[in-house]
């Protein structure tokens, strides 16, 4: 737990210096986002020895890279249209060197992070201002919920929520979980109103709903990825963080969950100027 704590305090003064330099300087969060969606997109693919299959490792890291990069200009969608593209057209060139199931879990799965990931640097660097806040409220649903329902459970966890897909999960912690989603989220929502911006009048009920709703997906999100864990016999996705794992370990929850910010952001609108 102590290796946990540590690792997650590092990942938070990274975060705080990336989003406080990243406001006026939003290429930060372009290149931030891009360099770890393609190191997820690996530890994706090597959950399934998949990357061992050189051409799809290579299509997928460098899809998983420059998307994230072009959200903001008018050909963000080419990266879609070649990956696809040439991943399948690997199964003529490299059809000794590859195979079809490991090309499509390597699609399917840096499909799926790629394309939340780059909602995620688009909410961080082309709403228009405010990117610290989008960035934050991006982040702090899943992982507030992820924290607290970690200790919530380690402490007081008696019921287990899904144990045959993860044995460690627990009804209370994810109770608590989702209460820590609700409170994180509108408490970011009142220190940028009064404390870091000043000019802007906060729609509540907005975040109050984006709380809500992370407080069950990111659960789920967990637990899909759990599944897929299980499936391919290992325990984390990755070793870049001690005591939490890969990237994806960590953002496993933010990739159902920043779709609906960015659909609550785009319709319904988290604030308004003073």
């Amino acid at each position: 737990m102590k290796t946990r704590i540590i690792t997650g305090l590092a990942g938070l003064a990274f975060c705080i210096i990336v989003f406080t330099f990243g406001e006026n300087l939003t290429w930060l969060y372009s290149i931030s986002v891009a360099v770890i969606n393609a190191i997820m997109c690996f530890e994706f693919m090597t959950a399934k020895r998949v990357h061992k299959q050189i051409p799809l490792l290579v299509l997928s890291m460098l899809f998983g890279l420059s998307m994230p990069l072009l959200v903001g200009t008018p050909v963000w969608y080419l990266p879609i249209i070649f990956y696809t593209f040439l991943m399948f057209l690997c199964l003529i060139f490299f059809s000794s060197k590859i195979t079809v199931n490991g090309l499509v879990f390597a699609y399917a799965g840096s499909m799926i992070l790629t394309l939340s990931m780059s909602t995620l640097a688009y909410l961080m660097t082309c709403m228009g201002g405010w990117h610290a806040f989008y960035a934050t409220i991006s982040l702090i649903g899943s992982w507030s919920a992820d924290t607290v329902a970690y200790f919530t459970g380690t402490y007081f966890g008696k019921h287990k929520l899904c144990p045959n897909i993860s044995p460690k999960k627990t009804v209370e912690g994810a109770v608590g979980g989702g209460l820590a989603s609700v409170v994180f989220c509108v408490l970011c929502a009142v220190i940028f109103q009064f404390v870091v911006y000043k000019d802007i009048n906060m729609n509540y009920p907005a975040v109050l709903v984006i709380g809500l709703y992370c407080s069950v997906v990111s659960v789920l999100g967990d637990l899909i990825f759990s599944a897929i864990k299980r499936e391919c016999s290992i325990k984390d996705y990755g070793s870049i963080m001690p005591g939490h794992g890969g990237f994806v370990d960590r953002f496993d929850s933010v990739i159902f969950c920043v779709p609906f910010v960015f659909l609550i952001a785009n319709t319904w609108g988290l604030f308004s100027i003073i």
